[in-house]
């Protein structure tokens, strides 16, 4: 599937599993599902792998740069959050060990250890050490990842290092199915967004 589909598909599934309250958690849930619902893809070998990895990497810090405007325009307490369910040495080991698991990653085949359940499990690990706040909103995402690239014809390693694949043989990676999959997953972000807000406006009202 396409990176904008991952996006898609990633942020509303864990919208819906994890149901945020406050805008607050809105921008962490959107953050870090954004990261983990396109991190699986930073293995790509293709002649478009410097191309991707790019993409990867200017999304991640453009998520970056979202929630610390967020942080400052609205003071949402979004990374107070964090430290009060971490420390500064964790949130440093976190993400040493984090890197550590992507550099392994990268060098793995496309379609194996980053979108295994052990590679999920690993990273699902780090981002706890990090932060466990952020682990159901990471998890999800990537998860959703690995799901939906097993729909088309090529395998995913779901039991790496075990030899052998997943596929459904559903769709290709950039048809139909990714373009409604896309739009789907769309809406949903939308319509867990405008009932979040509401949820708001009703409390604030009430």
């Amino acid at each position: 599937m396409t990176g904008k589909t991952h996006v898609a598909i990633g942020t509303a599934a864990s919208l819906l599993v994890t149901q945020p309250s406050t805008l607050k958690e809105l921008f962490i849930c959107l953050g870090v599902a954004i990261v983990g619902s396109v991190i699986s893809d930073i293995d790509v070998s293709t002649s478009e792998s410097h191309q991707t990895l790019d993409w990867i990497l200017g999304l991640i810090l453009a998520v970056s740069v979202l929630l610390a405007f967020a942080e400052s325009r609205w003071s949402l307490g979004i990374f107070s959050a964090i430290l009060n369910d971490s420390s500064y040495s964790r949130i440093f080991f976190g993400t040493v060990i984090f890197l550590g698991i992507c550099i392994f990653g990268k060098e793995q085949p496309h379609r194996s250890f980053l979108h295994s359940i052990l590679g999920l499990a690993l990273l699902s690990m780090a981002v706890y050490i990090l932060s466990p706040l952020l682990v159901p909103y990471f998890a999800v995402a990537m998860a959703s990842h690995i799901a939906i690239d097993m729909l088309n014809h090529k395998r995913v390693k779901l039991f790496y290092p075990l030899p052998g694949g997943i596929r459904l043989g559903l769709c290709s990676a950039d048809g139909i199915v990714n373009a409604w999959l896309f739009k789907i997953g769309s809406l949903v972000v939308i319509i867990e967004m405008v009932q979040l807000i509401g949820r708001m406006e009703l409390a604030f009202f009430s």
